[in-house]
């Protein structure tokens, strides 16, 4: 599933929206807190602008329009943004719309309604916009589905964490962050595959993967790098040793059971501050795998 697919589906919607509202141009922003703000689809008349640089200013604002609609679930009108302490991506935006995307009750994103002019909320937009905001899931039916399944690249199938293309690319997005790569190896796994199978072993790791997360606070990400290697991100540097120590005693306090099976497991951990050590992403990671390395022959 390509993201062209994404972009084409909200091309189409703001088509059938544009009769309505009669806007000049329009975008779509998807929040994540991890990877923080980023245009998901937008107006052609847009591809030609800084979108990375949009994104940071945005990310970097104490004060934007789109926090505003993502915090209160509303949508919201602005008729002159020049007026107010808010930053905006363009000095042609004379009025604005927000307009907060959901699905199930929460919101995924911000529709962005440009006009290049002053715009007049009438009585009768008001109304199209409560209707738009309502029926979003319904006319996005099939939007869900295209974007779990874009996402897809992101996700480890057994333990439904991040995968590796999800830290190569948060990198690139986010390389002016400070940030802890620890890196993470559990000790002896592959006598678990020997000697209990590779069943076994997968929900081993799905216990591990499970018991990282939960000591973990929600600003923080977990990632499956490949079999039994884990990497946590984190912008806690102050207390990175804090982590490693909750990571390790996670694994090692309590065996794990499975089927009657009682599995004794450790686990190893190195890490590294980007950028402070390095600014190249795979001589940070290759850092924090050494450190790990030299911590796992201590043992």
């Amino acid at each position: 599933m390509k993201e062209n697919k994404i972009e084409a589906f909200f091309e189409k919607l703001m088509i059938k929206t544009r009769p309505h509202l009669k806007f000049d141009g329009w975008s779509v922003i998807e929040y994540d807190e991890i990877n923080g703000p980023s245009f998901i689809s937008l107006s052609r008349k847009y591809k030609k602008y800084d979108l990375e640089s949009i994104e940071r200013k945005i990310s970097n604002s104490q004060s934007t329009l789109f926090d505003t609609v993502l915090k209160t679930r509303n949508w919201k009108y602005v008729a002159d943004p020049f007026k107010l302490n808010v930053w905006m991506p363009g000095s042609r935006i004379r009025s604005w719309i927000g307009v907060p995307l959901m699905f199930d009750n929460e919101v995924f994103g911000v529709l962005n309604i440009d006009y290049f002019k002053p715009k007049r909320l009438t009585f009768k937009d008001k109304l199209f916009l409560n209707s738009f905001q309502k029926n979003f899931s319904i006319y996005a039916s099939n939007f869900k589905e295209l974007k779990s399944l874009f996402l897809q690249k992101y996700i480890d199938h057994l333990t439904g964490l991040k995968n590796r293309h999800f830290i190569e690319e948060y990198f690139e997005k986010n390389n002016r962050d400070r940030i802890a790569i620890i890196f993470c190896d559990l000790n002896k796994f592959k006598a678990v595959n020997d000697t209990y199978g590779h069943r076994i072993g997968d929900e081993v790791i799905k216990i591990v993967a499970r018991r990282i997360r939960n000591i973990l606070k929600s600003t923080d990400e977990i990632v499956r790098y490949g079999g039994d290697e884990f990497i946590v991100l984190t912008k806690n540097i102050e207390n990175v040793e804090t982590i490693k120590l909750r990571i390790k005693n996670a694994i090692k306090k309590y065996d794990i059971i499975i089927e009657g099976k009682r599995i004794k497991l450790g686990i190893s951990c190195g890490h590294a501050i980007y950028p402070d050590e390095s600014t190249d992403f795979w001589e940070i990671m290759h850092l924090a795998d050494l450190r790990m390395y030299s911590d796992k022959g201590e043992r």
